[in-house]
């Protein structure tokens, strides 16, 4: 996506776009392959830019107990400085330098970025995803454990014949 800001007036400026999140890499963009809605608030103020992003579109994950496949919705919210031209930018700044005859702001990388970032470290169906049986493979959500006896560590057999 890709912002033109070169008849751009002082500020609040609204965009909208459907976009591909061409950028990711194959084994994130698995998770994503629907068009992601981006939403962009530009508020310029001279050679200065602040964009407000947001990027909604539908995951498609594999839940990491149960192994079953489920969707959900995904949105992530960034804020941005962009300044056109030279300027002083102290190295801890997050103010990204435009050349000082741009015409646009292309957000590919800040928004491939952005689903990175947000991406879940554990993708759950639900918060309460009782898993897979490790003995019998049911899947405990949909069934009950079909384990006949629960088997005994090797160690403790001969224990377990004291209690019989």
């Amino acid at each position: 996506m890709k912002i033109n800001i070169q008849y751009l007036e002082d500020g609040l400026h609204q965009f909208e776009e459907q976009t591909e999140l061409g950028l990711l890499d194959e084994r994130i963009k698995q998770y994503y392959p629907e068009n992601a809605v981006v939403t962009v608030t530009v508020d310029k103020f001279g050679s200065d830019f602040r964009l407000d992003i947001v990027l909604t579109t539908h995951a498609h994950y594999i839940c990491d107990r149960c192994l079953n496949p489920f969707e959900q919705a995904f949105k992530a919210h960034q804020q941005q400085l962009f300044h056109r031209g030279k300027f002083a930018v102290q190295p801890d700044e997050d103010i990204i330098e435009l050349e000082g005859d741009a015409i646009e702001i292309d957000l590919d990388s800040l928004l491939a970025e952005m689903v990175l970032i947000n991406h879940p470290i554990k993708m759950l169906c639900s918060e309460d995803c009782k898993g897979i049986c490790p003995g019998c493979g049911a899947d405990l959500n949909q069934e009950v454990c079909r384990c006949s006896e629960k088997p005994v560590d090797p160690r403790w057999a001969s224990l377990q014949k004291l209690i019989k």
